[in-house]
């Protein structure tokens, strides 16, 4: 579904300084149905790597294709692309002046792919595979943490996404709330979805993953299936990595 060959991304780094090499030619590949959890210390290039797959960060060099489609070629029409790719980031990204409802109806309603009543129909039975279907008239500001990420993770999904991109989605909440996010990602992975997830739930990695990738200084240092990598990691730089996590 997702092919990634040579991916280079530099961030400018102010006058007369070198740029900062934060992805050093990765190539990847993901299929449809797969669960890819990307781990790695902070600064590795884990989110700027998932930003690139749907060019929320232009690549600096390097090919991305998209269900066969070079989506990194000119004269693509990356909001079209991003259509079939539910994004889901740290902080909620919720509209605080619309209720709940309007939240996840707008996006598919002005893009033209449902009607108004076709979007509140399918919000609606989103809303109630996450149990927030009583939230639906609510404002995002008398939401607890869990409650907005799981109310934007089923905005993601009124899209009716191919593949669903998750950055580190539970770090800005607290403990308790956690699980709460966890568990709707889970029944999502149980569906079916295709998902790159960045994260530092372990137990998540670990339950969930088809493939668990470790990234250091902006290359994939190893990829496994959660048990190889976990219970075996070859490289000495993960090793460390999980002597401090685990």
């Amino acid at each position: 579904m997702i092919s990634v060959k040579g991916l280079v991304k530099d961030f400018d780094n102010g006058k007369h300084r070198p740029p900062v090499h934060v992805l050093k030619g990765i190539d990847y590949e993901i299929s449809a149905g797969e669960k890819i959890v990307i781990i790695g210390p902070s600064g590795s290039g884990k989110s700027t790597f998932l930003r690139c797959l749907n060019l929320l960060e232009r690549p600096t060099a390097g090919q991305i294709f998209f269900d066969g489609e070079e989506i990194t070629a000119s004269g693509v029409e990356i909001d079209r692309i991003r259509t079939r790719m539910g994004m889901v980031f740290q902080n909620f990204n919720l509209f605080v002046n619309l209720n709940i409802m309007d939240n996840l109806t707008l996006a598919p309603v002005k893009l033209g792919l449902l009607s108004k009543e076709e979007a509140a129909e399918r919000a609606r039975a989103l809303l109630k595979r996450v149990n927030l279907l009583d939230k639906a008239d609510v404002y995002p500001s008398s939401l607890s943490g869990g409650q907005k990420q799981r109310i934007a993770i089923v905005r993601s999904l009124c899209m009716k996404p191919e593949v669903m991109l998750f950055d580190e989605p539970t770090s800005a909440l607290d403990p308790e709330m956690v699980g709460e996010v966890l568990d709707v990602m889970k029944r999502l992975a149980e569906d079916g979805m295709t998902m790159v997830v960045v994260t530092h739930e372990m137990g998540f990695a670990r339950e969930v993953g088809t493939k668990v990738l470790f990234m250091d200084e902006g290359k994939i240092i190893e990829e496994n299936t959660p048990e190889g990598l976990f219970d075996n990691p070859q490289a000495p730089r993960l090793q460390d990595f999980l002597s401090k996590v685990l």
